[in-house]
C-alpha cells in the first residue's frame, strides 16, 4: 500500500505530453494512452493533457467527443484564443513581458496561467506580477540533450524565488526518473547518457522551501542520490533530520508545486515500483 505521504507528493502530479520528445507519439496514440491510463489504479497520479495549441484544431472528428472531455493544459502565444468546447484548466506561456504576462490572464481566466521564465532574467517585476495576478511559473527541467538540464543551483534559486514570492509553479521535460541520476537522454539505446534531476528531489525541495527550509539544504534535497534517504510514512517524509508531515505535503501541492510534464506516464510509475516506493 502506497503511504499517505507519498500519495499527498504524487497525487495528480504527471501532466501527460505525450507528444513531444522524446515519446513524440501522434494525436490519436497520445489521446489513447492518457484515456488508458485514466482507467488504472494509477489514475489518481495523473494530471492534465498537454496540447500545443496548434493541435487542438488538427483533432479527429472521430476523437472530438473524447478530447473535449479531456482536462488539458494549452501551450499558447501572446495572441492565441481560447478554442471552443474544450475543457482548458490551464495555459502554459513563456514571456519575460509583464503586459504580455496581464494580458494571458485576463483572456485565459479561469484557467491557471502558467509562464515559463527565463532562468537569467533576475527582475522582480516579473515575479511581482505573477504574485499580483495569481498566476504561476514554469521550470523547464531538462530536455534530449544534456545542456538542457539546468544546473542544480538554477532550479534552486528558481525553487527558493517562487517559494519567496508565494508563487505556484509547474516543471516541463527531463522528469523521468524519481531520483537524481545518470540516464540515457532519449529512448534510442544508443542515446548519450546525462545526469538527471529526479521528480521525487525536485518536489520534495520545494514542498521543503515551502515551509521554510534553508536554500543550502533544498539544494542538497534536490542533489539527493539515494533513495533511502526520503522514508515516507502515512504521518509524513523524512529526509535525514528534516521532516514534512503529511498535511504539509498537501499543503505545498496545492498551494506552490503543482505537476511536471512528463512525455511518458510509464516510465516515472516503473521506476516508483521497482524502487519498492509503489504498489
Amino acid at each position: 500500500m502506497t503511504t499517505a505521504s507519498l500519495r499527498a507528493l504524487l497525487s495528480h502530479l504527471i501532466d501527460y505530453a505525450g507528444l513531444f520528445p522524446p515519446a513524440a507519439v501522434d494525436l490519436p496514440t497520445a489521446i489513447k494512452n492518457y484515456q488508458r491510463d485514466r482507467a488504472t489504479g494509477d489514475a489518481w497520479m495523473l494530471g492534465a493533457f498537454v496540447l500545443p495549441i496548434s493541435r487542438a484544431r488538427d483533432v479527429p472528428a472521430t476523437l472530438a467527443d473524447t478530447a473535449a472531455s479531456l482536462p488539458l493544459s494549452l501551450l499558447v502565444g501572446p495572441d492565441d484564443l481560447p478554442p471552443p468546447d474544450l475543457q482548458v484548466v490551464s495555459v502554459e506561456a513563456k514571456t519575460n513581458d509583464p503586459a504580455v504576462v496581464r494580458q494571458l490572464v485576463e483572456r485565459w481566466q479561469p484557467a491557471m496561467v502558467f509562464i515559463e521564465l527565463n532562468p537569467a532574467d533576475e527582475r522582480e517585476v516579473m515575479w511581482a506580477t505573477l504574485r499580483e495576478l495569481g498566476a504561476g511559473a514554469k521550470i523547464r527541467t531538462g530536455g534530449v540533450t544534456a545542456d538542457a538540464f539546468p544546473a542544480p543551483e538554477t532550479v534552486v534559486n528558481f525553487i527558493v524565488r517562487a517559494a519567496d514570492w508565494r508563487v505556484p509553479f509547474k516543471a516541463t521535460a527531463g522528469l523521468h526518473h524519481p531520483i537524481r541520476a545518470v540516464h540515457r537522454l532519449t529512448y534510442d539505446i544508443h542515446s548519450p547518457q546525462g545526469v538527471m534531476h529526479g521528480f521525487l528531489n525536485v518536489f520534495l525541495a520545494a514542498a521543503f522551501a515551502w515551509h521554510g527550509m534553508s536554500p543550502d539544504n533544498v539544494e542538497r534535497v534536490l542533489a539527493e542520490e539515494d533513495v533511502a534517504n526520503f522514508q515516507f510514512t502515512d504521518a509524513g517524509v523524512s529526509w535525514h533530520c528534516q521532516t514534512l508531515t503529511t498535511e504539509a505535503i498537501r499543503a505545498a501541492r496545492r498551494e506552490f508545486c503543482r505537476s511536471y510534464g512528463s512525455c511518458s506516464f510509464d516510465e516515472p510509475r516503473a521506476d516508483l515500483r521497482a524502487l519498492g516506493l509503489l504498489r
